[in-house]
């Protein structure tokens, strides 16, 4: 009897293994760089920078319409950038090479993923989100003179970056189906800007994440939050958090049976 037939193959259950370590690797790449500051730089002067300079102008302020503005920059116009930065995140590493190398190690692919997808979560989430978020507390609170609540205006914000994070998921999903970071960015690019034509099919917009910051009878979710009035509905929230998950589960399935 040979050798061979007395082995048997043990599968390793811990898919956490090396997680910390490729977690660390990404948030390095921001935190350890500039990249952070420019980062947080650009979103500032996007997110609160262009509404400034409209408040400037205005004649009379209205704070639903200002929250409104805020929330609409916040929350279309990022997601040009995650998609952007998450295109090449997969598809650059496994035609690199760097994805085989680094799965040779004691890796599990589920941490490969995974990491990338907390990583970028927390990196996108505190220069994009958070930190104009928090400039924008103050600056509308200046403009319309109004104290609002804090922790209401940091669930909104909250909601806002779920509306990212949504789109690393749906962006990294595609890197493990896909080629091509062009073939990976151009179906979450297209989807972000036709969201607001899906809103005219009724009741589609219930299953949006665009409806976190648009177009949700009477004023928009976050505006409602901030402003503490009734909200109509939180299912754009809670769908859009089961398909950020979602796209995650698919993430895994998908690069288990990548091919090296």
């Amino acid at each position: 009897m040979s050798l061979n037939e007395n082995l048997e193959l043990v599968i390793e259950k811990n898919w956490k293994r090396s997680f910390l370590n490729l977690l660390s690797v990404e948030l390095g790449g921001w935190w350890k760089s500039k990249t952070w500051i420019w980062m947080t730089l650009l979103w500032v002067g996007i997110v609160n920078g262009v509404p400034a300079l409209t408040f400037l102008g205005a004649e009379d302020l209205d704070p639903p319409a200002l929250l409104f503005l805020y929330g609409l920059f916040n929350g279309l116009f990022p997601p040009i950038a995650v998609i952007l930065i998450l295109q090449d995140s997969i598809v650059g590493e496994k035609r690199s090479g760097t994805a085989e190398w680094v799965l040779s190690k004691p890796v599990s692919r589920k941490s490969f993923i995974f990491a990338k997808w907390v990583g970028n979560s927390l990196n996108i989430f505190i220069t994009m989100a958070f930190f104009p978020g928090i400039i924008a507390f103050f600056e509308i609170s200046l403009f319309t003179g109004i104290q609002f609540s804090f922790l209401s205006f940091l669930a909104a914000i909250s909601l806002l970056g779920l509306n990212l994070i949504f789109f690393i998921s749906f962006t990294l999903m595609l890197g493990t189906f896909k080629s091509s970071p062009g073939a990976v960015a151009a179906i979450p690019m297209i989807f972000n800007f036709s969201q607001q034509f899906l809103l005219n099919i009724p009741f589609v917009g219930f299953f949006l994440p665009i409806s976190i910051y648009l177009n949700q009878p009477g004023n928009p979710l976050i505006v409602s939050i901030i402003l503490e009035e009734q909200i109509t509905s939180i299912l754009p929230v809670i769908i859009t958090g089961i398909l950020t998950i979602l796209f995650l589960v698919i993430a895994f399935w998908r690069f288990e049976k990548e091919e090296f």
